[in-house]
């Protein structure tokens, strides 16, 4: 059964556009696999090459490029890097699901060209399968799709490669690739999920390095979502059951109550996480230095093919979240100048990039804002990663907010007064004489209460008596 992929036709116009310049172009296929369908969202161009002194991890704004000419001539490790910047824009259950070409040279009969456009295949493969929490890889299927437009007949090829295989053995297969006029419907999945945990740190005679202490956080949230059961819209939901069918619950039940109330376009998904009641028979004590509060709020917004099940959504809410932990955790610890927090730093507070949404056809994508940095800076990446031009006021930077530092703050002056504190041997001296004051006060208050009425007395005699 030949393999079919479905894509609205904006995809087939931004092929054209560079196709009728006869120009070579190199980018990104990013879309959608379920078990009933699999769709195409959007195309996206790699940026030009830029110089290794120029380019920085979380960038690729440069001056200096070096233009490619042709497929030969691309390495593939920038493309790599340019599916795992756009990985992190994508919401769970959406993938790297290949790359596409414009050309003059038919990739698929020569040998050279075919040869390039597998290794850049295995070599996204490989740089995505570096961090398992980024979700890389779409984890249905190992066949890459590669989508090629000549630029002189403007004719469109498509084929799937494999990847991953150990002996780098290729299986090459035809695909059907299908154009529809009709903007694909999507379902909404929205979440927020509450992160309020505290966690061990033990200092070591290095200092403790951020990326470590993150990466032990990552490691617990992952445990835990992955143990949680979801409701949507407030009730446990069948996982075999199509997301259509849902809707067509609602509107169905919502037609019998002869109402105008239209169906919500989004469902509201919770996450809830058993409680163990259970202690392990042996119970390991750590001698800690100090320990790390991780509180916050992750904002969800994941979009599904109404005909993916309830598994699927879940999966991908799940993966959404802690892909967008691990993107901000990984963007935070490359800006920061040094890894290591000294032992001697009693309080230090961290706050990785917030997420914000851009629109993308129908859907919407997303990035990350350090404190600090206007919406402008979200069109800088969007321009760069995505080729496409949108403005400040499509970027949507409220679904979560800013950090709230005043219970830092607090903490940050305790520890900043502790210079001017007493030493414990002053400071037990001052209890100690001022124990005394406050138990001689006591004692001369109840002298006064017990024996008022004779004092009363005589203060009344000594008044009543006359001097001459």
């Amino acid at each position: 059964m030949v393999r079919t992929v479905f894509s609205p036709e904006y995809c087939l116009q931004y092929l054209e556009q560079y196709a009728s310049k006869e120009i070579f172009v190199v980018g990104l296929i990013l879309g959608q696999t379920t078990n009933e369908k699999e769709n195409v969202i959007y195309l996206a161009r790699t940026p030009e090459e830029k110089n290794a002194d120029t380019v920085s991890e979380s960038s690729y704004v440069s001056d200096k490029t070096d233009i490619a000419k042709n497929l030969l001539s691309v390495s593939e490790a920038w493309v790599a890097d340019h599916a795992k910047h756009v990985t992190r824009m994508l919401p769970g259950g959406m993938f790297v699901q290949g790359i596409f070409v414009t050309s003059d040279e038919d990739i698929f009969e020569d040998p050279n060209q075919f040869s390039k456009v597998k290794e850049i295949l295995h070599y996204i493969h490989k740089v995505l399968n570096v961090n398992q929490y980024m979700y890389g890889n779409c984890p249905y299927t190992n066949e890459r799709l590669v989508l090629h437009m000549s630029t002189s007949t403007k004719v469109l090829n498509c084929k799937s490669v494999e990847v991953g295989a150990p002996n780098r053995s290729t299986v090459i297969k035809p695909v059907e690739w299908k154009f529809v006029p009709k903007i694909q419907q999507w379902q909404r999945l929205d979440c927020y999920y509450e992160f309020d945990e505290v966690y061990p740190v033990i200092v070591k005679k290095s200092g403790i390095s951020v990326k470590h202490q993150f990466q032990q956080i990552l490691e617990s949230a992952h445990k835990t979502i992955e143990s949680s059961v979801m409701f949507i819209d407030g009730e446990l939901k069948d996982g075999n059951e199509a997301i259509e069918q849902i809707i067509k619950k609602k509107k169905t039940k919502t037609n019998s109550k002869n109402t105008q109330q239209d169906i919500p376009k989004t469902m509201q998904v919770s996450l809830f996480v058993p409680f163990e009641n259970t202690l392990p028979e042996t119970v390991e004590y750590l001698e800690c230095d100090g320990s790390i509060h991780f509180s916050g709020v992750v904002s969800s917004s994941v979009f599904m093919c109404p005909k993916a099940t309830i598994s699927e959504a879940i999966v991908a809410v799940k993966q959404d979240i802690i892909r967008s932990l691990a993107s901000r955790f990984t963007m935070h610890c490359d800006a920061l100048i040094d890894d290591n927090l000294l032992p001697e730093e009693k309080v230090c507070f961290n706050e990785p990039p917030r997420r914000v949404l851009v629109p993308v056809g129908s859907i919407y994508l997303c990035d990350y804002l350090f404190p600090g940095e206007s919406p402008a800076e979200a069109l800088l990446s969007v321009r760069e990663l995505l080729d496409l031009q949108i403005t400040e006021a499509d970027v949507i930077c409220d679904v979560e907010t800013p950090a709230d530092t005043s219970e830092f703050d607090a903490l940050d002056r305790d520890a900043s007064s502790e210079e001017l504190l007493a030493t414990p041997q002053e400071a037990s001296q001052f209890m100690y004489i001022t124990g005394i004051c406050f138990a001689m006060l006591v004692l001369i208050v109840s002298i006064i209460i017990h024996y008022y009425d004779t004092i009363m007395d005589v203060l009344r005699k000594l008044l009543s008596r006359k001097y001459y």
